[in-house]
């Protein structure tokens, strides 16, 4: 989970994702089956971006209402399913992700395992109706991840950690990167948006290799 050098190969598929972006959760298959269908040798980044900053405020009525929808057309475009006893809680929870995004960076700094960390995050979160935004609740999930509770509450509170996160969003920013998930293939210096299809990825593999067979793409 690093980002680009100056020295990379010329060919970088990038993709930029929040694990408490529902359509990301969405997206999970198409991308897992995308990446196993990747010609051989491109290299593949993953950078955190991040919906909404730290905060402790209750989401709105409204900002519920308008989510509880998103997971309903999630759920028929993408054939993934939602616990919705989420919703359940009083006050409603807050709108905050940058911290579960810290928490993906902590597990591949500590032993290489963000993205299955982040896919842990993601079942918590969206099948177990839990508050993955709170600090407890994502050093319990580590614990039972196998990461040891007090070295993995330490990276994620760390300057080290908020530092990486920051200079993903800010690179995330230059690839003028909209929303997520987002997919880009780097190529020849150049950065091309693969447009996200769910459950297309056979389609966005066609779009990745007719960008590779452009030499000047």
């Amino acid at each position: 989970m690093t980002t680009p050098e100056t020295d990379a190969p010329d060919s970088v598929l990038i993709y930029v994702h929040d694990p408490m972006c529902s359509w990301c959760y969405g997206f999970r298959p198409t991308w897992k089956s995308l990446k196993g269908k990747l010609p051989e040798g491109l290299p593949v980044v993953s950078l955190l971006g991040g919906l909404a900053a730290d905060s402790d405020i209750p989401m709105p009525d409204e900002m519920v209402d308008y989510l509880k929808r998103t997971w309903d057309r999630i759920e028929s475009t993408c054939g993934v399913t939602f616990n919705y006893a989420y919703w359940d809680q009083t006050p409603p929870p807050p709108r905050t992700t940058f911290i579960s995004c810290r928490a993906v960076i902590a597990a591949e700094r500590l032993a290489g395992r963000g993205e299955a960390f982040g896919e842990r995050i993601q079942d918590a979160y969206y099948t177990e109706a839990c508050n993955v935004w709170d600090i407890d609740v994502l050093c319990d999930l580590a614990e039972e991840f196998g990461f040891n509770r007090d070295s993995f509450a330490e990276a994620l509170a760390s300057d080290d950690v908020r530092a990486v996160h920051d200079e993903q969003r800010q690179l995330a920013e230059r690839l003028q990167v909209e929303g997520y998930p987002s997919v880009l293939l780097i190529h020849n210096g150049e950065a091309f948006p693969i447009a996200v299809r769910h459950q297309g990825a056979d389609a966005m593999l066609e779009d990745i290799t007719d960008l590779l067979a452009e030499p000047n793409a």
